[in-house]
């Protein structure tokens, strides 16, 4: 029987450790079973970099997220936020993101990182697209800000999740999904996580490298130190160890879960 495909949900491609070679990089993912990529906008140049990649790329298999992550918070401005607005009606943009807050690393004042991440919510719930969200020891103050959009709110995924069960219940009740990346099999990290899954359907689950950060534990990158997309089956099995279920299981709840969330449609043949 042939594997589930998979689908990368988070994968940095406009990263400058990609600039060089990014199209072996994807040529690799999908020799390893990676059907479709989901490229992450960070800042507004980011994201206009990602709408771009996505149009060299194989018609069907790339789309991309357009959005300002928490540490440049303070770029967003109405301009930032009318430009953003455009491109998201490109036909490869799927959600509104990375944005959210991050106080563990605080790259941009608290109330900034809100205000941004408040203008970022409205947009997607104007615009009916998913949001794409990053939360770094900052749970509380995140869902306190998307309680006050709940009779809008469109659907949200949490990306590289690597929180509490406590947490992930709180997310899981308000019908959110949860990326799990190569974090899941980091030995002596990887505790919170681990008992948090318990707590997450897996229709609920979905996998992504981060690359080109979060090299997971046994997959041997073909640049040191840099993680890639070909990856992705490596998470996969990471997680299925952790679920303690079948591989397959997990690819075909993982590849159903993204297909739903993006409102993306099966490739042909």
């Amino acid at each position: 029987m042939t594997p589930s495909p998979l689908i990368d949900i988070g994968l940095n491609l406009a990263n400058r450790r990609f600039t060089a070679d990014w199209e072996p990089v994807v040529a690799r993912a999908h020799a390893a079973g990676v059907a479709r990529f989901i490229l992450t906008g960070t800042s507004l140049k980011v994201s206009r970099e990602v709408a771009r990649l996505t149009e060299k790329m194989a018609a069907g298999t790339a789309y991309f997220t357009a959005g300002v992550h928490p540490h440049y918070a303070s770029e967003l401005g109405a301009e930032g936020l009318g430009e953003l607005r455009e491109l998201l009606s490109h036909p490869n943009a799927v959600a509104v993101g990375e944005t959210g807050l991050d106080y563990n690393g605080d790259l941009s004042p608290r109330h900034v990182q809100r205000a941004a991440l408040e203008a970022q919510v409205a947009l997607a719930c104007t615009l009916g697209k998913p949001l794409f969200l990053h939360e770094r020891d900052a749970a509380q103050d995140l869902l306190a800000i998307l309680d006050n959009f709940k009779s809008r709110l469109p659907r949200c995924v949490v990306h590289c999740f690597t929180g509490s069960e406590a947490i992930a219940r709180q997310y899981i009740e308000r019908g959110f999904y949860l990326g799990i990346t190569g974090w899941v099999g980091q030995k002596n990290r990887n505790q919170d996580l681990l008992q948090a899954l318990t707590a997450i359907p897996p229709e609920r689950m979905m996998l992504e490298t981060d690359a080109p950060y979060l090299t997971p534990p046994g997959y041997k990158p073909s640049v040191a130190g840099r993680n890639e997309p070909a990856a992705l089956p490596r998470v996969a099995e990471l997680l299925a160890i952790a679920r303690g279920v079948p591989l397959e299981q997990v690819r075909a709840d993982a590849y159903m879960a993204s297909m739903k969330f993006f409102g993306l449609n099966d490739l042909p043949g």
